[in-house]
């Protein structure tokens, strides 16, 4: 158990593992990501299967979060097109070229592009200085090498491009995973920019029928700047180190994402951070000190959890991926530069059990039908587990990407049946326990020994 929770990107190394592997990858995280802008809808269902069964097998929820590809530029079908620095490269306005350009079905991308612009590519290793911009066409010269192939993503440094959400790749997506949605924990909305953005996919997904919460991950200068707004219209913040870092400076970065996870403590919203974690661990089975210090600092911040995304996908040992960022977070010493203020009553009877806790050196057990009262409780940032008990699933499987909460299957026909099972199976004094607020008088059980 770790206050801070892991999150593993399921992809082609993880389905590459026998049954004993894949049970040791996920005994070590509290939740999994499915990027569906790579996976088939075979696979997503495989994935799925994969980790329900576990849980089944394991009575450990796991929260399964589904990535959105989002609206972006990417480039059109083309034999992958070697580029050296000092090449001049054009891309024109098209879905499939023969090699001598780049094709861009995206409009957007022409009108964006300006005399002077640096477009970046392959996660921003590839850098072409606009030299030209028309109406259909961009001509540019490369500032380093690399290769294009069909689908990689195309970015303006320091622009965002005015494209509609969701896109429609999202929508086919959605409508084709309804048959699995009750499975779906948390649907992440991708280059959201605003409320309008969050709202437009939140829509499409109770009009399909999903139950899901909604993660919003911040990786544009649109998302940063509408922070506060993205804030209140989502149920999670997720920092795309990887596309923010497209979009701003290497050096400014760092300051980015303390920016946004400091906001989202201030206002008690779970914040995620992801991508490039432990990057090295794609090609070494030992990450980088630089990489074990960045998760410790990353962590420490009070980020309810962090995201391996290519380490566990496509890595050559996912295992030692999750293992090594369970040992680090094991390790971490954390301080908070903002911590959230309660802001009413149910507030305030959270804070206090969190500083009662503290007092005691206790765990806090907590019974909840809904979960509110546990996410209330997190938002403080306990120092110690969480147990929490609740009848439904789907609740323990949204719980277990949040903050210090250790959810727990328990069934239960009252809140005093529930805790009372709760504590016989994690009540090892010194603990406090409670269950969700219901009218005008509560009952806390404090144990010492």
């Amino acid at each position: 158990m770790t206050l801070a929770k892991r999150v593993a990107t399921l992809g082609p190394s993880t389905d590459a593992l026998a049954p004993p592997d894949i049970t040791r990858l996920l005994d070590s995280v509290n939740g999994v990501r499915i990027n569906l802008a790579h996976a088939s809808l075979e696979e997503v269902k495989s994935r799925l299967t994969t980790v329900r069964r576990y849980e089944k097998e394991r009575g450990r929820p796991l929260a399964i979060i589904a990535d959105l590809k989002g609206p972006s530029v990417r480039v059109g079908s083309v034999d992958p097109v070697e580029v050296r620095a000092g090449d001049r490269v054009v891309f024109k306005m098209g879905d499939k070229s023969d090699g001598s350009y780049i094709p861009i079905s995206t409009r957007a991308f022409f009108q964006t592009a300006e005399p002077g612009d640096l477009i970046l590519m392959l996660d921003g290793k590839l850098k072409l200085r606009v030299t030209e911009a028309g109406p259909d066409y961009v001509k540019a010269v490369s500032e380093s090498d690399g290769i294009v192939t069909s689908g990689k993503a195309v970015v303006i440094e320091g622009k965002d491009f005015d494209l509609p959400q969701p896109a429609e790749e999202d929508v086919e997506i959605l409508q084709r995973l309804s048959a699995v949605k009750e499975e779906l924990d948390y649907i992440s909305v991708s280059l959201a920019k605003s409320c309008k953005d969050v709202e437009s996919v939140r829509s499409l997904l109770e009009e399909l029928g999903y139950e899901s919460l909604v993660a919003v991950k911040v990786e544009s200068r649109g998302a940063v700047e509408n922070l506060e707004s993205l804030i209140q219209c989502s149920d999670y913040i997720v920092v795309g180190r990887g596309d923010l870092g497209l979009h701003y400076k290497l050096e400014l970065l760092p300051a980015v994402q303390r920016r946004v996870v400091n906001t989202c403590l201030k206002h008690g919203k779970p914040v995620a951070v992801a991508t490039q974690l432990l990057d090295s661990i794609q090609n070494s089975p030992v990450p980088t000190r630089a990489e074990v210090n960045d998760v410790y600092t990353t962590a420490s911040m009070g980020v309810d959890s962090l995201w391996l995304t290519n380490e566990t996908a496509v890595g050559k040992y996912p295992i030692d991926a999750v293992m090594w960022l369970s040992k680090i977070l094991a390790n971490v010493e954390y301080s908070f530069e903002s911590r959230a203020e309660p802001r009413d009553v149910r507030d305030r009877f959270a804070l206090g059990l969190v500083e009662m806790a503290e007092d005691l050196g206790a765990n806090i057990l907590v019974y909840s039908m809904t979960g509110t009262l546990a996410r209330r409780i997190a938002k403080f940032r306990p120092r110690n587990v969480v147990y929490v008990g609740t009848p439904n699933i789907k609740v323990a499987r949204r719980l277990a990407a949040i903050w210090a909460l250790e959810p727990l299957h328990v069934p239960s026909e009252s809140y005093e049946e529930g805790l009372e099972k709760l504590t016989t199976l994690k009540g090892t004094p010194p603990y406090v326990a409670t269950f969700g607020i219901r009218g005008g008088s509560h009952t806390i059980k404090v144990k010492f020994s």
